[in-house]
């Protein structure tokens, strides 16, 4: 029998002095709003909450430009480049160390946590009716996290950032927690049989899915919104299926699977 961790997640409760240092950084200056489950500061051109105990998205740092945006991107009108993928990693490595925020922090008992960062250039194209043109017009950071070597995922999981053309993020998500820890060893619900009980469940539904394929399948933690009880990392098998093409040879569409793989 093959077995797996369950880790139990204890998130962040950030103090109010390191939230409002944390605005300031932010350039965010207005009013102050602190409820039982969460606390934000509400600019004029952004905004910056975190989730309190309690709250779906507890442990989670968001902060939002709501003046600036990637649709007012255009080439024609001298649009400047985004910041560079290697300085956005910089700006929002310098920021989550010195605020602590993001997962690298958390202490972790029972199970081994490890982190990672990235940035991607990411283009759009424009097309005047004769050609396309394309261009770059953001930079997004992404902080990647494992738990024992097995992708952590979800609304709750590690550091996102956009940047535009400054080191003001657009915006960030950071997900804080004070510490990972061994909350049971399970069974491992193996790659095959969490495939078949996707099949078998797709055979009972109307419609075209007597012929579903599967295009892939990932183990990794899933971490949801929270929902009360023990916060936990749940050991997940995400499949994506294919449905079949319709009588036109068009392709079908392609659907996203959850499926528990601890028991």
């Amino acid at each position: 029998m093959t077995t797996i961790s369950v880790a139990r997640v204890r998130p962040a409760a950030l103090d109010d002095d390191r939230l409002r240092s944390l605005a300031e950084a932010f350039r965010i200056d207005g009013d102050v709003v602190r409820t039982e489950e969460a606390f934000a500061v509400l600019g004029k051109d952004a905004t910056l909450v975190h989730g309190g105990p309690g709250n779906r998205l507890a442990g989670v740092t968001a902060v939002i430009d709501t003046v600036r945006g990637v649709a007012a991107a255009d080439p024609e009108k001298g649009h400047p480049e985004p910041l560079p993928a290697d300085k956005a990693v910089g700006v929002a490595s310098e920021l989550t160390e010195r605020y602590g925020l993001g997962p690298g922090v958390a202490r972790f008992d029972g199970v081994r946590l490890e982190t990672s960062i990235d940035a991607t250039v990411i283009e759009a194209v424009r097309f005047d009716g004769k050609e396309r043109t394309r261009f770059a017009v953001k930079t997004d950071v992404r902080a990647r996290v494992t738990l024992d070597g097995i992708p952590v995922t979800g609304p709750r999981a590690g550091v996102n950032a956009t940047f535009l053309d400054d080191d003001r993020p657009l915006r960030l998500m950071a997900t804080t927690w004070d510490s990972v820890e061994l909350y049971r060893e399970a069974e491992l619900v193996e790659e095959g049989e969490a495939l078949e009980r996707v099949l078998e469940s797709a055979r009972h539904r109307k419609s075209r899915t007597e012929k579903l394929s599967v295009v892939s399948s990932v183990l990794a933690y899933w971490a949801a919104p929270y929902e009360g009880g023990a916060d936990l990392l749940e050991p997940s098998w995400f499949v994506e299926l294919a449905h079949p093409a319709d009588e036109y040879g068009n392709d079908g569409p392609k659907q996203l699977v959850r499926v528990p793989a601890a028991r």
